[in-house]
């Protein structure tokens, strides 16, 4: 992979071992060291950022980047948007899985019921860049259900390696491709909603501000999630988490 290229990235940036690709990335643009859109790479990170103060064990063997665009006014949810590129170029690239993969509003990637993705982005709006922080458990084969919960990998859930390279172009075709409808305010809510984990589903999100039950209904044109409360009333949620889903 440190030999990566791709058109959308003016660089790339490979790292053997690294605590986390995102930090690399913030630090790069808050000491004015890159410029133009780049891609950091890591064939491992010790300190891997998930949700809140959630870690991403980030062994050898797995897909672990963070992609910074610079000048981009996005008018709609990048998470959502990568996602939906995501989840696009693993179906594509393995139909046989496609069926078992979906869509977790806001940030992750699920496989048989179990994380295999999860995507985080921030704005660094004082430098003009969104940064992209991605994780995706590839060629790990086997995960420790102590230490990584309810996760699975391409590998285990396919029982063979994958070309991660592969992945990674088909991801940022996808992106590329995409990008300009994104930048305009489209979002393809009807391929999130048709791939939807929770869609249907009565669940839990926790704002934290308060916490809020009801079915998920899908999101919206902005990426917002919307829930049928108990009322009745159909409410859109830009933020927060899912502490809980059933039937």
């Amino acid at each position: 992979m440190n030999d990566f290229k791709h058109p959308l990235f003016d660089e790339i940036l490979f790292f053997k071992n690294l605590r986390s690709t995102s930090l690399k990335a913030e630090r790069l643009i808050n000491s004015n060291t890159a410029q133009g859109n780049f891609l950091c790479l890591a064939g491992e990170q010790s300190s891997g950022k998930g949700r809140g103060k959630n870690s991403w064990i980030s062994p050898t063997g797995g897909l672990w980047l963070t992609a910074a665009l610079y000048g981009f006014n996005f008018q709609s949810n990048i998470t959502i948007f990568t996602g939906i590129c995501i989840h696009k170029t693993i179906s594509e690239l393995f139909p046989s899985i496609s069926d078992k993969l979906k869509i977790k509003w806001p940030n992750d990637i699920y496989l048989n019921n179990k994380k295999v993705c999860g995507i985080l982005s921030s704005n660094l709006s004082n430098k003009k860049y969104h940064i992209i922080g991605i994780g995706i458990n590839t060629n790990l084969a086997e995960l420790d259900e102590i230490s990584v919960p309810n996760a699975t990998s391409l590998q285990i859930e396919l029982d063979r390696t994958v070309d991660n390279e592969e992945i990674l172009t088909r991801i940022f075709d996808n992106f590329a491709s995409a990008l300009p409808g994104f930048v305009e305010g489209e979002l393809d809510e009807k391929y999130f909603n048709n791939h939807s984990l929770l869609k249907g589903l009565h669940i839990e999100l926790d704002t934290d501000y308060d916490i809020f039950r009801g079915k998920a209904k899908g999101i919206d044109k902005s990426g917002a999630l919307l829930i049928e409360l108990k009322s009745g009333m159909i409410q859109p949620f830009y933020a927060g988490s899912i502490i809980g889903w059933e039937k």
